[in-house]
C-alpha cells in the first residue's frame, strides 16, 4: 500500500536538516557580532549554547532517519516520530536558551507542523507533549537559582544603567536596589513569557485543529464528487441491462486504443447472436434479455478486466483486447462460444449460438472506423458460412 505521508515526512526531515546547520551558524554569529551581557567567555557560551545543542541535536537526527528508513515500522509509527524529533529539537534549543523565554514560542511550530499528517490523534498529542516541553523549560531554566544571573556587581549594573536613564539618578537609586528589581524583573518577565508561551501553543493547537478538520471536509467533499463522477460514468457509458459498456464507450475506447497502440498488437472481436429476431418473436423479449444477460457473463468471465466488453447494439457485441494478438483473442472466444452454446434455457429446447468475427489491427496506418469495418465484415463472413462459428482475418 502506498504510503501517502512519505513525501511530508522527507520534507520535515530536511527542515531539520537545515536547522542543524542554520543554528549553530546563528550561535557563532551572536557571539562573535553581538556584546555578550556580563562578559561571557566563549567556555561558557561555546559548551551551552553550541557544542552541547548540536550534539543532541546530530544524534536525535541520526536515530530519525535509522527509524525512517526501517521498511517494517508502520508509517503511522514514523509519522508520530518525525513529530517528537521536532519537539525534542525545540526542547533542546530552548533548554540552551532558557534566559531568553520567548523562544518559548518555537513550541507552536510542531503542532501546525502536525497538520500535516491529517491525524488528530498525532495533533493532540504533539500539543500535550509541546505544552509539557514548555514545562520543562521551567523547571530546567535558572529561575530559583539563589546567585543572581547577572554576571556583574551591583556597581557597575548602576553604572550601566545610569549611562542610559541620566546622571540626575546616580544618587538616587542605591546599586544593590537596583539589582534587587533587575532580578524581579527577570523572573517576573521569565513567569510572563511561560504564561504566553502556554497560551500561543494552545491557540495553535485550535488552529490545528480547524486545518484538520477543513482538510477532512476537503477529502470527504472530494470523495463524494468521485463517487458522483463514477455514478456519472456508469450512467453515461455503460448499458443499463448488462452493466457494459455501451455504444458510446465502444468508439470511444476503440478509437483511443488505435491511437495509443504503437507497436503493441491489439485485436478486436465484434459478436452478433444467432437468429435472435427469431428468439424474440418466437418466446418473447424477456427470454430474449435473458440470452443477452447471459452471453454478457460469460463475456466478462472469459475476457477478464483487463479488455474492453461493450454491447453496442441489441444482440451485438465487441471485445477489445489490448496488447492481445488475434490468435489469443480466437482462443478467448473459442472458450466464450463452447460455454454459451452449451447453456440450456427452460423455454428452449435447442442451442443458441453466436458468430463472431475476429481481426487484429494492421501495423500500418488505420483509423478505428477502419479497424471495425474490417472486423464486421468477418462476422458477416461467420454468418454467411453457417453462423455459430468465429471467423478470422489471418
Amino acid at each position: 500500500m502506498e504510503d501517502k505521508f512519505a513525501l511530508a515526512r522527507k520534507r520535515l526531515v530536511m527542515i531539520l536538516a537545515l536547522s542543524i546547520v542554520v543554528v549553530p551558524v546563528i550561535e557563532l554569529a551572536l557571539f562573535f557580532c553581538v556584546e555578550r551581557p556580563g562578559g561571557t567567555t566563549w567556555s561558557e557560551y561555546g559548551y551551552a549554547k553550541f557544542a552541547f545543542p548540536l550534539i543532541l541535536s546530530v544524534l536525535m537526527f541520526i536515530t530519525l532517519i535509522i527509524v525512517l528508513s526501517n521498511p517494517n515500522i508502520k508509517g503511522i509509527v514514523k509519522n508520530y516520530c518525525c513529530m517528537f524529533a521536532f519537539i525534542f529539537m525545540c526542547a533542546v534549543l530552548v533548554t540552551s536558551h532558557n534566559e531568553y523565554p520567548v523562544l518559548l514560542t518555537i513550541f507552536v511550530i510542531p503542532v501546525l507542523f502536525s497538520v500535516i499528517f491529517e491525524d488528530k490523534s498525532l495533533c493532540s498529542v504533539t500539543h500535550i507533549v509541546s505544552q509539557m516541553g514548555v514545562l520543562q523549560m521551567t523547571v530546567t531554566s535558572k529561575l530559583f537559582a539563589i546567585k543572581p544571573q547577572v554576571h556583574m556587581s551591583a556597581q557597575e549594573l548602576a553604572s550601566r544603567l545610569t549611562k542610559h536613564v541620566g546622571e540626575s539618578y546616580r544618587s538616587s537609586i542605591e546599586p544593590e536596589t537596583l539589582l534587587e528589581w533587575s532580578e524581579n524583573v527577570r523572573v517576573n518577565s521569565l513567569w510572563l513569557n511561560i504564561l504566553l508561551a502556554i497560551a500561543l501553543v494552545a491557540i495553535a493547537r485550535i488552529f490545528a485543529y480547524a486545518m484538520l478538520l477543513h482538510l477532512q471536509q476537503k477529502d470527504s467533499m472530494l470523495q463524494s464528487h468521485e463517487k458522483d463522477n463514477m455514478a456519472l460514468e456508469k450512467q453515461l457509458l455503460r448499458d443499463q441491462m448488462t452493466g457494459l459498456y455501451n455504444h458510446t464507450a465502444f468508439y470511444e475506447f476503440l478509437d483511443r486504443c488505435v491511437k495509443m497502440k504503437g507497436d503493441a498488437p491489439l485485436t478486436l472481436a465484434v459478436v452478433d447472436i444467432d437468429d435472435f429476431k427469431k428468439v424474440n418473436d418466437t418466446y418473447g423479449h424477456d427470454n430474449g434479455d435473458e440470452v443477452i444477460l447471459t452471453l454478457s457473463n460469460v463475456l466478462l468471465s472469459h475476457c477478464g478486466s483487463d479488455n474492453y466488453v461493450c454491447r453496442f447494439g441489441g444482440e451485438e457485441f465487441a471485445v477489445i483486447f489490448p496488447n492481445s494478438r488475434e490468435k489469443d483473442a480466437r482462443k478467448i472466444m473459442t472458450g466464450v462460444l463452447e460455454e454459451f452454446r452449451e447453456i440450456r434455457y427452460d423455454w428452449h429446447s435447442g442451442t443458441i449460438s453466436f458468430s463472431c468475427g475476429v481481426f487484429q489491427c494492421s501495423p500500418y496506418r488505420m483509423n478505428a472506423e477502419e479497424f471495425f469495418q474490417i472486423t464486421d465484415k468477418l462476422l458477416y463472413k461467420a454468418k454467411q458460412n453457417g453462423k455459430n462459428q468465429i471467423c478470422g482475418g489471418q
